[in-house]
């Protein structure tokens, strides 16, 4: 009897965590990803709404020239913007944003044959599961916004008189994924904040050491520090959009200044590329083969290019070069401006 009562305690305790793991199970260890691990030679495909997730083609370049999961990598990156002057947070509707989505991963799947998929963009992962592409996929789809509740989860837990900011596009805020996510594991509503950085995506993408990015960023910090309804123990900035990673110390100074305690950060970008590197599977071969290849169907802005470029450079060369001379591709997928 006491043993029963103590599962049932045991159960009762760990039931909010299970909650959140079978969710992140279905995206990391779906149908497919053991099948994944039994290939020497496959092609990863990196799509984000603009050149944000590019830094997490970087940091898989980077490890695959010390850990080495498969013989062979073709590391592509693509940019699933329609056209460089309608993105989609501009879109006149959610079914559009859904449409649009769902046909870029379509033209990629059909141009590139990938064995796995990365949405590295959390303004396309709250779409992804309201795609006609999701009911149909053949490979393995990885979500960034399962491995971002994960992380704030695991913080939440570890720190039970913290909150949590969470940083994202409009889009992102709107759908509310990662809130409704994170109460599903039993953290309650107001220790979350959610922070709606209009534009400040594209700000980054063009300069990210530019003075508008760094006076949009105080503006948001003081906006959501506005919000906190719990006034002790420490704050941590979710950073739910790939370009905010690059400007992740502007978001630490700027939200320590409004809230005059700790600060910590939650980058997803930064843990990514882990799915592609499981314990066991990191040092099958001798060495990884790896080329890197960045296309895109919109144009992009060679000042864009060129700042996000020389932000990834340092940790990986090859990406960066790639990034350089990337390939327009105007029939990577169908689109009809509305």
């Amino acid at each position: 009897m006491m043993r029963k009562l103590l599962n049932t305690v045991l159960l009762l305790i760990l039931l909010p965590y299970g909650l959140l793991l079978a969710h992140t199970v279905d995206r990391t260890e779906q149908k497919g990803m053991k099948e994944l691990f039994d290939k020497e030679e496959v092609t990863v495909l990196v799509t984000d709404s603009g050149l944000g997730g590019i830094a997490v083609c970087a940091d898989i370049e980077q490890r695959l020239r010390s850990e080495y999961p498969f013989r062979s990598v073709k590391l592509i990156f693509c940019n699933a913007l329609p056209e460089s002057d309608y993105g989609y947070n501009m879109m006149g509707s959610t079914e559009e944003k859904i449409q649009v989505f769902s046909d870029a991963l379509t033209g990629m799947t059909r141009w590139y044959a990938p064995d796995i998929i990365l949405i590295a963009c959390n303004t396309l992962s709250v779409l992804y599961d309201r795609t006609e592409y999701s009911r149909t996929a053949t490979v393995p789809v990885i979500s960034i916004v399962d491995i971002g509740v994960q992380m704030m989860a695991d913080y939440m837990r570890r720190e039970p008189s913290s909150s949590v900011i969470i940083f994202g596009t409009e889009t992102t805020i709107e759908a509310e994924s990662h809130k409704s996510l994170l109460m599903k594991t039993g953290i309650p509503a107001s220790r979350i904040v959610q922070q709606a950085c209009p534009d400040l995506a594209g700000e980054i993408q063009s300069d990210a050491a530019s003075d508008a990015v760094g006076t949009m960023i105080g503006f948001y910090a003081d906006d959501a520090a506005g919000k906190l309804t719990n006034s002790t123990g420490p704050v941590a900035a979710s950073l739910c959009c790939t370009h905010y990673g690059y400007s992740a110390g502007q978001f630490r100074e700027a939200l320590q200044q409004r809230v005059q305690r700790s600060v910590d950060l939650i980058d997803p970008t930064q843990s990514m590329s882990n799915v592609l590197f499981p314990s066991g599977r990191r040092t099958r071969f001798a060495a990884t083969h790896t080329s890197v290849t960045v296309i895109s169907r919109a144009t992009i802005a060679p000042q864009e290019v060129h700042s996000i470029a020389a932000l990834i450079a340092r940790q990986s060369p090859a990406t960066a070069a790639a990034l350089e001379t990337f390939t327009l591709n105007k029939e990577l997928f169908t689109y009809t401006r509305k």
